[in-house]
């Protein structure tokens, strides 16, 4: 049998700058043979025959060979006969752009496992920006069986729902290639000025690259005044400035090499219109500027967080506060990355790729490999987790979907409720010493890999993040709501209880001293970086896991419900439309599930509208809500701050059930109830909602039939387990990382 293969193919001229790092690393952890499929297109890019120099010259390190294909055909004959990994540096099915790569996708023989690589930022089919659109839509798909993205799903905002199988969260590969530093070193080269003015942003919105040109050469007159020297680097695909033979300033220096021979480090900084290499400086520990047009016009939002600049007056303060203020600049890129959600320590990039190759390239004859087949992250054997009681959410969010792990041994979790502590103290307020002997119990009893907060505001805050700390116990804090700042509309004890000052305080000290804040949205996670919290901060795809209690059926409407505890606010503004429904139709019911009393308007329906009281454990509620058979489940949401960061639970709990949702529109409920798998009612006009699907029963029936195909897709207590062992690694890795100074395995010709 034949050795397996990893073949990289080469279509764009930045293509070798994404592979690059990955060919180093089959060569060092696959007995693959390697080899690099320069495409038909690669040809014409490379006008000047400096690519296909670096690609010979990679080759020769690595012993790899180069073939170049004239058609698909003869990538078809050069990959028959052979299996393992073909991997693409660009892949989409956009005309014209990837249209190659997508041919020699398609004739690979059935023993390669195809792979995609996300090579920027914002990639198209990954994270698209508003000219992105414009240009190529919004339905992209990939050729590959596999699709390595630098950041989890929820950040992935492009990626449609026939993608998301394919997700493999592997980070940036330019972290392969990166060397660690630990001291600051002042740079020799000056600053640098990145074009890509090639790119649809620059141009999709509006003739953009003709104002940042204009200032970029104000900027060099000005530096050139005091003899400073500014270096222009193109982008390596576009070659704008190369192309058109611009006039450049004298003291402009143009550095067109490879960006893997850039000493980016020894650079004062770096401005760039919205570009992927502004990622790569910040990764570097270089001050970044980005520079947006002056009308606003252009979509630069994902760079939201770092310095941006537009008119020459904001390219001299940047250059200062470079000069005056570089550790407060650079301090904010941190959160930045933190932001945006990449995976960012090198070893675990390394190795997420390692076992991805390892994987495809062994066996006899293996089948393309899907991503549910790749072993998972090692989970910690021991948690540790403080709650203010044995709530709802520590037993939906981490309780049930750690069960099976706890039940096969493989994990061990342990509990601390402050109710527990009181009522051990007899409702007595606990004194310092019985809160730090409380606290050192619990990890003493637990030894811990892993500590969890969950939502927790009780006593022992700081003695529980000084312990974490001390005993190198990696933390993390969990909240599904915006705990610091609760409104009254849910009701007055709610609102006490949150916030009590002391509760307060222990809220803001866990999340400042944790290693990972855990937040149930992402809208949730912004609104705690808009207090000020600078902690890493995750969000994942699933707040609540669903499964199938009721199948979806095809009958008549008669029963519509509503399930409340805390937020008669949110359901008054349906009543009106409920009302008109049942005073239309004689036979139909409505049911409260739930703590909320009844409205007075419905009173008057007599037998017809029910208070169903739920039960205590949350499995039996929703046995009983699954027996009530609702055929419509409505969602509705009052336009206010505290809803924005609401979850989609009631999308869930309804489609378990198999009722159809009606939910309001611009809200947490448009991910999940997108492609057709709930009703969405626009400003608030419910009642047309309601009698569309009372008045179709089919086309009712087939939206829950979309729901629950996707609610067994996207919302399984697998994903939501495999989730969590996620942010467990992530606490993890930060924890690590912080702790001492991560290096790269070394790697030949880095």
């Amino acid at each position: 049998m034949s050795r397996p293969q990893v073949v990289f193919i080469i279509s764009l001229l930045q293509d070798l700058n994404t592979v690059r790092p990955i060919a180093y690393l089959a060569a060092r952890e696959t007995e693959a043979d390697v080899r690099f499929l320069v495409s038909w297109k690669f040809g014409g890019r490379d006008s000047a025959g400096q690519w296909r120099k670096e690609i010979n010259a990679i080759a020769l390190e690595l012993s790899a060979t180069v073939e170049i294909c004239h058609t698909v055909a003869d990538a078809y004959v050069a990959l028959q006969g052979h299996r393992g990994v073909l991997i693409a540096g660009a892949d989409s099915d956009i005309p014209r752009a990837h249209e190659d790569i997508q041919e020699i996708f398609g004739v690979a023989p059935r023993g390669f496992l195809r792979v995609t690589l996300q090579h920027g930022l914002e990639c198209v089919g990954f994270r698209q920006n508003r000219e992105h659109i414009m240009a190529h839509g919004r339905n992209v798909t990939f050729g590959g069986d596999v699709v390595c993205s630098w950041m989890p799903l929820p950040e992935l905002s492009a990626l449609i729902a026939s993608q998301r199988a394919k997700l493999w969260v592997t980070g940036p590969q330019m972290l392969l290639s990166q060397r660690q530093v630990t001291d600051y070193h002042p740079p020799i080269e000056g600053g640098m000025v990145c074009e890509n003015l090639h790119s649809v942003r620059l141009n999709a919105s509006g003739a953009h690259g003709e104002s940042f040109l204009e200032t970029f050469s104000e900027y060099c007159r000005v530096l050139g005044s005091v003899g400073e020297k500014v270096t222009l680097r193109p982008h390596p695909g576009g070659q704008y400035t190369v192309k058109k033979n611009l006039n450049l300033m004298p003291n402009v220096v143009l550095n067109n090499i490879p960006i893997y021979k850039v000493n980016i480090r020894s650079y004062e900084y770096c401005i760039s219109a919205p570009s992927t290499v502004l990622v790569d400086m910040v990764l570097a520990d270089v001050p970044v500027g980005v520079w947006r047009d002056q009308t606003g016009i252009m979509d630069a939002r994902i760079y939201d967080g770092l310095t941006p600049i537009s008119a020459l007056a904001d390219w001299m303060a940047f250059l200062r506060d470079v000069r005056l203020r570089r550790e407060a600049l650079l301090k904010r890129q941190q959160t930045f990355l933190d932001d945006i959600g990449i995976l960012r320590n090198p070893v675990e990039v390394y190795q997420r790729f390692a076992r991805l190759l390892v994987s495809a390239t062994s066996g006899c004859d293996p089948e393309p490999l899907s991503i549910s087949t790749l072993p998972p992250p090692a989970p910690p054997r021991r948690l540790l987790f403080f709650a203010n009681f044995n709530g709802q959410t520590l037993r939906l969010s981490f309780v049930k979907p750690l069960r099976k792990l706890e039940r096969d041994g493989e994990m061990k979790l342990f509990y601390a409720y402050e109710q527990t502590l009181r009522d051990n103290l007899s409702g007595q307020e606990p004194t310092s010493n019985q809160i730090v002997d409380w606290v050192t119990e619990a990890f003493d009893e637990a030894l811990p890999d892993v500590v969890v907060a969950c939502r927790y505001s009780g006593v022992g805050a700081e003695e529980i993040a000084k312990l974490a700390s001390v005993r190198d116990i990696p933390l993390i804090y969990y909240a599904d709501d915006d705990i610091l700042n609760t409104p009254y509309e849910p009701g007055e004890q709610t609102y006490a209880s949150h916030m009590y000052p002391s509760r307060i305080d222990a809220v803001r000290h866990l999340m400042s001293h944790s290693d990972l804040v855990y937040c149930s949205t992402r809208p949730l996670r912004n609104r705690f970086r808009e207090y000020g919290f600078r902690q890493p901060m995750r969000t994942g795809s699933i707040y609540r896991s669903g499964e199938v209690l009721v199948p979806a059926e095809e009958r008549s409407v008669t029963r519509i419900g509503y399930v409340g505890f805390d937020h008669s606010h949110d359901f008054a503004i349906a009543v009106p439309s409920v009302v008109r429904m049942l005073e239309e139709n004689p036979t139909l019911e409505f049911e409260l599930f739930g703590s909320i009393s009844m409205p007075q308007e419905l009173s008057i329906f007599g037998s017809r509208v029910r208070s169903i009281q739920p039960a205590h454990d949350y499995e039996d509620s929703m046995a009983a809500l699954a027996a009530r058979r609702w055929d419509i489940g409505i969602a509705p949401l009052v336009d206010m701050p505290f809803n924005v960061i609401r979850a989609n639970t009631k999308w869930v709990e309804y489609t378990s059930v198999g009722a159809a949702v009606i939910a309001t529109a611009g809200t947490i409920y448009d991910g999940c109830g997108s492609d057709g798998c709930a009703l969405f009612a626009f400003n608030d006009d419910w009642y047309n909602a309601l009698n569309h699907l009372a008045m179709h029963p089919k086309t009712r029936y087939e939206q829950v039939v979309r729901a629950q195909q996707r609610l067994r897709r996207e919302f399984s207590i697998d994903m939501l387990r495999s989730q969590l062992l996620s942010m467990f690694q992530s606490a993890a890795g930060i924890a690590t990382y912080r702790q001492s100074p991560v290096v790269v395995p070394k790697q030949e010709g880095l």
